[in-house]
């Protein structure tokens, strides 16, 4: 039995349990034709759950099924034909379904989000640098009940999430969460009970984090606010739950930050406001920022905005059901769910192409300064995971 989740935490925030990286000649191979343009494909002995890609790196977290086997994250360089990877604390375990949730890039650090323990799971971030053998613990901890909101089980609860990374900038989120129940009800937890005959969850503590020596630093807060709650029962997940400021995209020096009525606020990397931008509420599908511009696909089209002036640039119709994949020098990726191509469009003039599609078992899509990056999954074989790389001068040479 390995040990528990909450000491395994504790001992990487004092520095005592190293997590050791591999070569990649153990975990994953890759292949490519001599030519400097061509597509390489890097292949993982696990499948492949998040990839989070940044300059000239992609972050790939790797899971499996198998009981006590560790999820794995590997780092490749495509340029330079290396890959490390090691072992995370997430180890497979029928009584705690320790997971990995989110991903991110920054440099030659990955971070990544990860959650465990029985019915109270517990929510930490990670970071893990290229060259060191050890894996910091970054975050404040959050945990929830899977049965929140349930009668006598309001909370609070307090979570972490909304990781991302860019160039040296790392953020996320903290918050904590109680739903206030009616005067009288049954054992309320929250500090007041809610102002009417009907429960509502009150937000606290909300705060936008920037990691700063390996530890999370507040740079932004929001006061209190309420939320109103469906007529049924429903469980609190860290992935679904409103939350403002909530970071929605970064680049290396600018964050985007969403509230609950749907505009979106750049800060800087020292949390001074840049601009308020009022998109207007809707359904989304991704955001990506960078430099002036801020991308977002929004009830199905996408959207582009500046990040100075705050005004609506251009409006792009985009196949139903398209997820964004990233902005990068112009050029937009993304997949519509129609047939799981991945797409890139330039923006200046709307042209589009469109890679080969990686089928069923796609995962995801995201370009970056080297490149396009875009992953999937075999249903047999020994090295079932695939990342895919197109080099950035055969994605322009694509689009003419």
């Amino acid at each position: 039995m390995r040990r528990s989740w909450l000491a395994v935490a504790a001992l990487l925030a004092a520095g005592l349990l190293p997590v050791a990286a591999s070569s990649s000649s153990g975990d994953v191979r890759a292949a490519a034709s001599p030519s400097t343009g061509a597509i390489r494909v890097l292949r993982t002995r696990q499948p492949v759950k998040l990839i989070a890609a940044g300059g000239s790196r992609i972050a790939v977290a790797t899971t499996t099924e198998k009981e006590g086997i560790c999820d794995r994250i590997v780092v490749w360089s495509p340029s330079k034909k290396t890959s490390p990877s090691f072992k995370t604390p997430a180890c497979n375990d029928s009584s705690t379904g320790d997971d990995i949730q989110e991903l991110a890039l920054a440099g030659k650090t990955a971070l990544w989000l990860e959650t465990g323990g029985g019915n109270w799971r517990e929510l930490v971030v990670y970071s893990h640098t290229l060259g060191t053998k050890k894996t910091n613990l970054v975050s404040p901890m959050g945990s929830y009940s899977l049965s929140a909101y349930q009668e006598g089980d309001y909370g609070p609860f307090h979570f972490v999430g909304n990781l991302f990374g860019a160039g040296n900038l790392v953020v996320f989120n903290s918050w904590t969460a109680c739903m206030e129940v009616p005067a009288g009800s049954f054992d309320p937890t929250c500090p007041q009970a809610a102002p009417g005959n009907k429960p509502v969850i009150l937000y606290s503590d909300q705060k936008l984090l920037k990691l700063v020596s390996g530890t999370g630093v507040e740079i932004v807060s929001a006061p209190d606010t309420q939320a109103s709650v469906p007529d049924v029962s429903y469980q609190l997940s860290p992935t679904t739950t409103a939350v403002g400021p909530a970071v929605v995209a970064v680049d290396a020096k600018h964050v985007a930050v969403q509230f609950p009525d749907d505009s979106v606020t750049i800060y800087s990397a020292g949390g001074a406001v840049v601009r308020s931008i009022p998109i207007p509420s809707g359904t989304f599908s991704g955001f990506a920022l960078k430099g002036s511009q801020l991308v977002t696909i929004r009830n199905g089209k996408l959207e582009l905005y500046n990040v100075f002036s705050g005004k609506l640039v251009k409006t792009i119709s985009l196949p139903d059901g398209s997820l964004l994949g990233g902005l990068e020098k112009g050029l937009v990726a993304y997949v519509a769910h129609v047939d799981y191509r991945v797409h890139v469009l330039r923006l200046s003039d709307r042209k589009d192409v469109t890679f080969s599609p990686p089928g069923p078992d796609y995962l995801g899509a995201q370009i970056a300064a080297a490149g396009l990056f875009y992953t999937y999954n075999n249903s047999s074989g020994q090295a079932p995971g695939r990342v895919v790389f197109v080099p950035f001068a055969t994605v322009l040479k694509k689009l003419g």
